[in-house]
């Protein structure tokens, strides 16, 4: 259904987090490039309401803070090994698996990035049919990406950056238009753990029960009874169906204004790349004169705003018509060009060089493309920059997808009939692939050290695959000289 105007979003419980909100929210927007608003305000932060409508159509080509978080977010660019010792856990990882028809790892990519751009990001995992068209296939696992634009969080003081209570703000329909609704998830008392969606009151409180209406029965309450609450793992054990993922673990719960620097130095790159096709289209030819004489074909501009001026419009090959003033002789000549945009665009590209290396990339692993100073558009992050970012970024979202993994098979045992081990599972990523040159060289270092018995076989394995655990190494040898003895 087509809904012209939805309702504006309530503001949140507390101050905290209202800025929390709006400061994440921008950056989801620039991650999303829905940002023209944040711009125009950026461009007005800095000019007059008369210089901002001489510049013109605002430069979004640039985004720094965008550009910096894809290219560091590599780490699914090919599906993780997930094991278990535990159990057969094919039913939840395999082709054609749990995961595999809920398109997990692909998503992963995208929260990946908005991970790291808005520093927490939320997976909800929920149990519902899947279809096919207009066919409804199965039963199964989806998994919806919620940015912390949209919740708001407690955790237990010693385990403070694990959530206990999850309030989620979400449109949904109501009388054929949409209203906001809070979907309420609460085990801090794990004895009377809360699962129901209430009407989003203007200051973000809670409001009517909308449980009976979305969900077809009251509010899940506590662990037994006709409405238990129902996410509990085979111990009786509640807990939330999400998962916070931390672009760095920091003991709190939300991290939102880290890198503040690499946000804002990307809206001011892109005023000055604003003011630099202004400048281009305006400014960049040697302009015509006369002294003596008037301007003719003034046109009066914006008289319906308040930077009312006048202007003729010119191009390079336009001559400007005057009218003499007085008897003095006329003189014609020519201004120089009023901005040299060849030393303003490297003067930009250095500014956005020094904004992307606040993001904690070392210098020495970003480079431009082009190679050519002035190429402000090409800033790239080397491919050896790119693993490192991957091992900086492993251990904290291994966490994250290992509990993932964990409650996705408790969900799917429970709900979907399924035997998978509810514990145990280990989850290890692959490198980015090395140039011919790179891959040459580290056969070269690991041949000669194993000759010399500097390294062991085990160690020889995780240095071409960093990600393997000294177990999952040592099955790897076992593995290869099994296959060895049987097809060589």
């Amino acid at each position: 259904m087509y809904y012209a105007q939805p309702p504006a979003k309530p503001i949140a419980p507390s101050n905290y987090d209202e800025n929390r909100w709006q400061h994440t929210a921008l950056r989801r927007r620039m991650l999303q490039g829905n940002w023209e608003q944040d711009l125009e305000d950026e461009l007005y932060r800095h000019v007059p309401a008369d210089r901002r409508e001489a510049w013109g159509a605002s430069d979004m080509s640039s985004n720094v803070f965008e550009q910096t978080v894809r290219q560091l977010s590599v780490l699914y660019h090919e599906t993780p090994i997930v094991v278990n010792s535990d159990g057969d856990i094919n039913s939840l990882v395999s082709r054609d698996s749990i995961t595999d028809k809920a398109g997990l790892w692909p998503l992963m990519q995208r929260m990946q990035q908005y991970t790291l751009g808005m520093r927490e990001c939320f997976m909800r995992i929920d149990v519902a049919p899947h279809k096919i068209g207009a066919i409804v296939d199965y039963p199964g696992i989806n998994y919806r990406i919620v940015t912390p634009d949209f919740v708001v969080c407690d955790s237990s003081p010693d385990d403070p950056d694990r959530p206990t209570m999850y309030h989620e703000y979400r449109l949904r329909e109501h009388n054929n238009k949409l209203i906001w609704v809070v979907d309420v998830l609460d085990i801090r008392n794990p004895q009377e753990p809360v699962f129901g969606m209430f009407k989003a009151n203007e200051d973000g409180s809670l409001g009517d029960d909308m449980s009976e209406l979305y969900m077809g029965h009251a509010t899940h309450r506590g662990l037994t009874g006709e409405n238990a609450y129902p996410y509990i793992d085979s111990a009786g054990k509640p807990f939330l169906p999400v998962v916070l993922y931390h672009a760095e673990k920091t003991g709190q719960l939300f991290n939102p204004y880290d890198q503040s620097q690499l946000v804002f130095g990307s809206l001011q790159s892109a005023t000055f790349f604003t003011f630099y096709a202004h400048l281009l289209k305006d400014s960049s030819w040697p302009q015509k004169f006369a002294v003596g004489v008037t301007l003719q074909g003034l046109s009066a501009l914006d008289q319906d705003v308040n930077a009312r001026r006048v202007g003729i419009s010119t191009d390079p090959s336009s001559i400007l018509m005057f009218q003499p003033t007085d008897d003095t002789q006329p003189q014609l000549g020519q201004f120089e060009p009023g901005a040299d945009v060849h030393s303003m665009l490297e003067s930009i590209a250095k500014y956005e060089y020094r904004v992307a290396t606040s993001s904690g990339i070392s210098p020495a692993e970003l480079q431009r493309t082009s190679g050519d100073p002035r190429s402000g558009y090409a800033l790239a992050v080397s491919r050896q920059g790119q693993r490192e970012a991957q091992r900086k970024y492993a251990p904290v979202f291994r966490m994250a997808d290992e509990e993932l993994m964990r409650k996705t098979a408790i969900l799917a045992n429970r709900f979907l009939g399924a035997s998978l081990p509810e514990q145990g599972y280990r989850v290890s990523y692959q490198s980015l692939p090395m140039s011919p040159q790179e891959m040459e060289a580290l056969r070269k270092d690991i041949t000669e050290k194993l000759a010399a018995g500097l390294i062991s076989p085990v160690t020889a394995i995780k240095m071409l695959n960093p990600d393997l655990s000294d177990e999952a190494a040592k099955e790897e040898l076992v593995k290869i000289r099994r296959e060895r003895a049987e097809f060589m």
